[in-house]
């Protein structure tokens, strides 16, 4: 395979691949809970990590369908995505005279939501709802993208929700990389857990490989399940019933019941709750909470607090409290890499120290280099002025003074 490249542009291949890698080190190998056997790079000039997965193929046909599989991920530019950087395809005679190994090349994020979970249980450090509906615009936002794509996610639990350095969301669908496995796969598999949605648990006690289900409808239940292992800082696991195939809905009520008396809004609870009914059809999809999201936007893109509730005070007193913590308290409340300032982008640009993209079979367009919303100044990372790509409707330009900037920013050294 691969006979359509002369011999130049194959040497041509070679040596931008290793020029390439010159701007990286630290070189060593991960057995990823998602992308599997992976190896890692540590950026010469700044804290950006990239991993490359090696693709065997076996045949013209095989090759094909990988590369088909990467052009349409390629296409994928959303600011709470993964990006896929550049693809590499060449010859592999030492294992076989008619393979090709496939060199892919993609953003790597080590932080995780679920890291994140593990610092704040010993000591208990809970969210403030701010950052919770900031966490959920920014999961939900990328997941409808998704959904417009026809794309399901496929495994959304904590230790999929990657955070990069400025604690911005970054997701990665379960078949991101060709032969990937979703959470209800890798259950069956006995590999690892997963947030079921009913359907898929009853399916799972049956272990029937081909469960008939909205795969996006499973998505957003395992979301709820997601959401209140964040409010609650504690697995929602013992909720699913793996032996007899269903929900404890007891628990689930019980867990939301306990969610209202940490004095997160009824707004967020029937949220919660809507994620987690019983029956699929009775779900919101991801276009109809991306819907519930566009109402709060702005407020939530500067964690302004979006509701009031009446709380009964007393049998004769009913005042107006929100469980919204004041602006000051959330800047000294503990870091967290779930945004503390609003950082959801609007437009992307390029950077100008990231890396080309590489040399391209003739099956693969040409990949653009990695985009981002940041650009370098010295040693500071400062956000451009940004205009939407992703909305029907252009949202405001809003600036924040950088003073105040400074004080919201979450450092990755911070939650070391």
């Amino acid at each position: 395979m691969g006979a359509d490249q002369s011999d130049a542009n194959e040497m041509k291949t070679s040596q931008q691949y290793q020029m390439f890698l010159l701007s990286y080190s630290k070189e060593r190998e991960s057995d990823h809970n998602q992308f599997g056997l992976v190896k890692l790079y540590n950026h010469n000039q700044n804290n950006s990590m990239i991993c490359i997965k090696k693709l065997q193929a076996k045949s013209e046909t095989e090759l094909t369908q990988i590369t088909n599989h990467l052009r349409k991920r390629k296409i994928y530019v959303h600011p709470n995505l993964v990006q896929l950087l550049a693809v590499r395809t060449s010859n592999e005679q030492s294992i076989c005279s008619d393979s090709s190994l496939v060199m892919v090349i993609s953003e790597f994020f080590p932080d995780s939501l679920d890291s994140e979970l593990k610092k704040r249980r010993q000591p208990v450090k809970r969210y403030p709802e701010s950052h919770i509906w900031l966490l959920i615009q920014q999961i939900v936002d990328p997941l409808a993208f998704l959904e417009d794509q026809k794309q399901v996610h496929g495994d959304i639990q904590p230790q999929n929700i990657y955070l990069d350095e400025n604690g911005s969301v970054k997701l990665a669908e379960s078949n991101y990389f060709p032969g990937g496995q979703n959470g209800f796969q890798k259950m069956l598999l006995i590999k690892d857990k997963a947030y079921l949605s009913p359907i898929l648990l009853d399916n799972y006690r049956n272990m029937n490989f081909k469960a008939q289900h909205n795969e996006y409808k499973s998505d957003v239940f395992s979301f709820g399940m997601t959401l209140l292992e964040v409010l609650l800082l504690e697995e929602s696991y013992d909720c699913m019933d793996f032996q007899n195939g269903c929900i404890i809905q007891s628990l689930v009520d019980s867990k939301l019941q306990k969610v209202r008396r940490l004095n997160y809004s009824q707004l967020l609870t029937n949220f919660v709750r809507e994620l987690l009914q019983i029956e699929e059809n009775q779900r919101p999809s991801w276009s109809d909470l991306k819907q519930v999201i566009d109402q709060f936007r702005d407020k939530i893109f500067n964690l302004i607090p979006f509701y009031q509730e009446k709380r009964q005070m007393s049998p004769n007193k009913v005042v107006y409290q929100s469980s919204y913590a004041p602006q000051q308290q959330i800047l000294s409340s503990p870091q967290s890499k779930i945004l503390s300032s609003p950082r959801q982008p609007q437009v992307l640009y390029q950077t100008y120290h990231q890396p080309q993209p590489l040399y391209q079979t003739k099956q693969m367009p040409q990949i653009p280099m990695q985009q981002s919303i940041y650009f370098e100044s010295g040693q500071k990372q400062v956000p451009i002025k940004k205009i939407t790509k992703l909305e029907d409707s252009a949202s405001k330009q809003i600036q924040q003074p950088e003073n105040n900037l400074e004080k919201t920013t979450l450092k990755q050294s911070d939650t070391k």
